[in-house]
Parts: C-alpha cells; sequence; structure tokens
C-alpha cells in the first residue's frame, strides 16, 4: 500500500501553490474578463500550449496531450432561458462530452449538477459573443444537459460525445522524451510559450529547479519552506527555451514576479504559458 509521506504532502501542496502564482501572473488571465466555470472540464486554448486536438479533424497534438475523437454528431441550439438538451444515448467508447457554450446576452449560465457554468457582463459582450469550450466526463446514466439561466437570457450550445485519450511522450535524437506534463508526470522536456511568443521546450530539471519543485524534496517541516522563500524572494527566475532537440535555444521562460505590464494590443510582449 502507497502512502503518502509528509514531505510529499507538503511537496505537493507548495507545488500547487507555486503553478497557482505562476498561472494568476499570465497575461491571459489579466486581459481575460469573462469569468469561467466549468466545473471538472477540460478547458482548452487560453494561453496554452496546444494539447487537445481532434484526431477526426487531422488536428495536430503535443505529446502527452489529449487527442479528442468525436463519435456522435454535434447537437446545436439557440435558446432563451433555462432548456434541457437531449444528447441520445451514448456510444460505448464515449468518455466525456464536448461543449461549446456562448453568451449571447448578459447572465450566468449554470450546467446543470456539476458546480460549473459561464457567466458575462454587458462589457464581455461589447467585444462580442464570449465563448467557453471545454469536455466534461462522462457520468454514467446521464443522456442530457440541462443549463440553467434567467428568463430573458440568450445562449447558443454545441454539444456531442467524444473520446478522449492522453497521447504519449514523443522521444528526440537524444532519446529524451518531449511533450506536455500530464497525469502521468512531466517529460524531459516540457512545451512552454516562450516570452517571445515561440513555442519550445524547457528541461524539466530546470523548471522545478525555477519553482522549487526540487527544493521542496528536501522539506522536512513547513519551517523549512518558509526559509526557502524568504531566500527565494519575489524577483522572476528566467530559464532557456530549446528547441526540440534540446539544445538549440529559442527563447527564456519565465517564472514568478507577476505579470509585466502590457496595454491591449501588446499581449504578445508579455510573460508566457505552459501546459
Amino acid at each position: 500500500m502507497n502512502q503518502l509521506q509528509p514531505n510529499e504532502a507538503l511537496s505537493q501542496a507548495l507545488r500547487a501553490e507555486l503553478v497557482s502564482r505562476v498561472r494568476k501572473a499570465s497575461p491571459a488571465h489579466r486581459r481575460k474578463r469573462l469569468r469561467l466555470w466549468l466545473g471538472a472540464c477540460t478547458v482548452a486554448g487560453i494561453g496554452l500550449v496546444g494539447g487537445v486536438g481532434a484526431a477526426t479533424a487531422g488536428y495536430f497534438v503535443m505529446p502527452g496531450g489529449q487527442e479528442v475523437t468525436s463519435l456522435s454528431k454535434p447537437i446545436t441550439g439557440t435558446y432563451a432561458g433555462t432548456a434541457t438538451i437531449d444528447l441520445g444515448e451514448p456510444p460505448s467508447e464515449a468518455t466525456g462530452v464536448e461543449m461549446k457554450l456562448t453568451c449571447l446576452t448578459p447572465g450566468y449560465l449554470k450546467i446543470g449538477d456539476r458546480g460549473g457554468g459561464l457567466g458575462c457582463t454587458s462589457e464581455d459582450l461589447l467585444r462580442g459573443p464570449s465563448t467557453a469550450r471545454g469536455i466534461n466526463p462522462l457520468i454514467p446514466g446521464e443522456t442530457s444537459i440541462t443549463i440553467s439561466t434567467g428568463s430573458i437570457t440568450r445562449w447558443e450550445i454545441t454539444v456531442q460525445y467524444v473520446k478522449q485519450e492522453t497521447t504519449e511522450w514523443a522521444i528526440n535524437k537524444d532519446g529524451k522524451t518531449y511533450g506536455m506534463e500530464n497525469e502521468n508526470g512531466a517529460p524531459d522536456l516540457v512545451a512552454v510559450l516562450a516570452t517571445n511568443n515561440v513555442r519550445g521546450y524547457v528541461y524539466n530539471t530546470d523548471l522545478e529547479e525555477a519553482t522549487g519543485t526540487a527544493a521542496m524534496k528536501t522539506f522536512k517541516s513547513p519551517a523549512d519552506a518558509l526559509a526557502w522563500q524568504e531566500a527565494r524572494g519575489d524577483a522572476p527566475v528566467s530559464i532557456p527555451v530549446y528547441d526540440v532537440d534540446g539544445k538549440t535555444v529559442v527563447g527564456e521562460f519565465v517564472i514568478g514576479g507577476g505579470p509585466p505590464p502590457f496595454e491591449d494590443g501588446q499581449e504578445g510582449k508579455s510573460s508566457s504559458g505552459t501546459q
């Protein structure tokens, strides 16, 4: 029986906090005013190195990312107020329900009993309809989705059954794995978006040093963690971003220090994001 040791639990908690801080510092979070909650769904497309792809459409899927195969004809509809969408019986291979939900007027759209939803304001809609996409895990026996909202709130939805699978990491000429972090861990080279908007890879060892994950493995108490944080400070840490060969530097990835200032239309000059 595997038992989580105290130092492992502390490491995981601190890593989660650091990752949270890095994500909060991302300019994508600063400039995105749409309030989005999708429960346990997988959300794609917000400042990430693409990890979700549709096999049937022939889209590129980052190694280690999620390959999504459509298993049913998409169901699309436009509604006002609360409505229930009948999905029919799921195919035997289905693992989830892919959903594209769009606010057409201000309001909050609650997605069934999953604890998720989509909210948008008049200000959000000045830039056009606000859309969220994601994949909800398939719930046994569930063949419909109810979207609850106010009687005058208009919205649009497209849903379909899909099969979602985690792809294998790829291997470069030097035998190093590369791709995205997933439920299996991290490859040798982790996919990131550099500060110059070039997609590339950072060594996981460099990433662990920069985020404190390597140091966390040595912590024996919260006091050790606090001491490390104090010594580390708030200064940003930059690590090199490489081409898939793990040798050619194509940019840098900056961790910590908060988001740099930017004006609308200049997001590309700001910080970086991972998946």
